[in-house]
């Protein structure tokens, strides 16, 4: 099955792990007709033949539910709030338990109208079909506004997975040698919601300073990357395929993101999770979610408020992995694994 955040993919394994149910996995990443695309690729508008597509998606998702007989319980990995009308009902009709991830869907009703009716009526759904319920990550969503929030009855709260294959570089009571020079990057791709620009300027202030002991990396889709970057002087490398992208983290000691807080107060980071999984020490923002991501069930990093920190947080970060390596990793690892999660999901299994 294709996910769309394929950080994800490792609740799929949940079934191996639960022996009094079984699960059909659902997502919206499934192909589209060749008329139904060739007709909303002709929209003038893209954003409407865009949305278009997204609810032949929902849909599509909603029918597929009525085809997975031999099971109990339906998990639903992507939904957009605003395409919830059509599916919602497919989803309640099948008769199967169903959980929904929302991944930001809580957050992204914040600053849209279309997707705050969205929730509105999902919240309707929770209340009065007992079968349905939402899958938050990492935290509940008591640290939002009350009018975001959903019933208490209705949610489950599971950490973000980990990547289960990708692993830290360094063994339990592994040190880095204290002549290495150490590996601080910025990985992903350079957008609006994630203002990065303003972060590598900061970074490049520090390393000036410190060139003797670190330096500094920069991973991001080449076919998206800014130009801006190559003028910079720093190692660049292309994360657009998966394996790449997994090798850079694996190269990195300690991972530097920042995120716009209008989009990422109430939501996870996947990067984060994935150098997390890849034993990066991680300094981000500090937002609910990504606070909880990194320091639960023990700290693999740091979060910071202002970009004034940062150099204070990198140094504390080398000492960090000078002493305990990525020990802490391979501990935090183990709450977030799909044995782990299953319990959650499943306390009664």
């Amino acid at each position: 099955m294709q996910l769309m955040h394929p950080g994800l993919k490792d609740l799929l394994l949940i079934d191996q792990y639960v022996k009094n149910k079984t699960i059909g996995f659902l997502s919206i990443e499934t192909p589209i007709p060749p008329l139904v695309k060739k007709v909303t690729q002709s929209i003038q508008n893209y954003s409407i033949g865009l949305q278009l597509r997204r609810e032949y998606r929902h849909i599509s998702m909603g029918v597929r539910a009525f085809k997975l007989k031999d099971i109990d319980m339906i998990f639903v990995f992507e939904i957009y709030n605003q395409h919830l009308f059509s599916v919602l009902p497919l989803l309640a009709l099948c008769g199967k338990e169903v959980l929904i991830s929302l991944h930001g869907n809580q957050q992204f009703a914040m600053n849209s109208r279309i997707k705050f009716w969205g929730l509105l009526y999902l919240k309707k759904y929770l209340r009065f079909f007992s079968k349905l319920k939402v899958i938050l990550f990492e935290i509940d969503d008591d640290v939002i506004p009350e009018k975001f929030r959903l019933p208490d009855s209705s949610k489950v709260i599971i950490p973000h997975p980990i990547i289960s294959e990708a692993t830290p570089k360094l063994m339990p009571g592994e040190r880095l040698t204290t002549t290495a020079k150490t590996k601080i990057g910025v990985v992903g791709m350079i957008r609006q919601d994630k203002p990065i620009s303003k972060l590598i300027e900061k970074l490049q202030d520090y390393i000036a300073s410190n060139k003797d002991r670190c330096e500094l990396i920069i991973g991001t889709p080449f076919g998206q990357k800014p130009d801006y970057l190559d003028k910079l002087g720093v190692k660049l490398y292309d994360t657009t395929k998966e394996d790449d992208y997994i090798n850079v983290l694996r190269k990195i000691d300690i991972l530097v993101i920042h995120y716009d807080k209008d989009r990422y107060y109430y939501r996870t980071s996947g990067v984060i999770s994935d150098a997390g999984s890849c034993g990066c020490y991680i300094i981000a923002s500090d937002y609910p979610v990504i606070n909880h991501q990194v320091n639960c069930p023990i700290p693999i990093g740091a979060t910071f408020s202002t970009f004034d920190e940062i150099g204070s947080l990198i140094d504390q970060g080398v000492t960090h992995i000078r002493d305990k390596g990525q020990d802490n990793h391979w501990i935090w690892r183990e709450q977030r694994t799909a044995e782990a999660i299953a319990k959650l999901i499943f306390p009664e299994n």
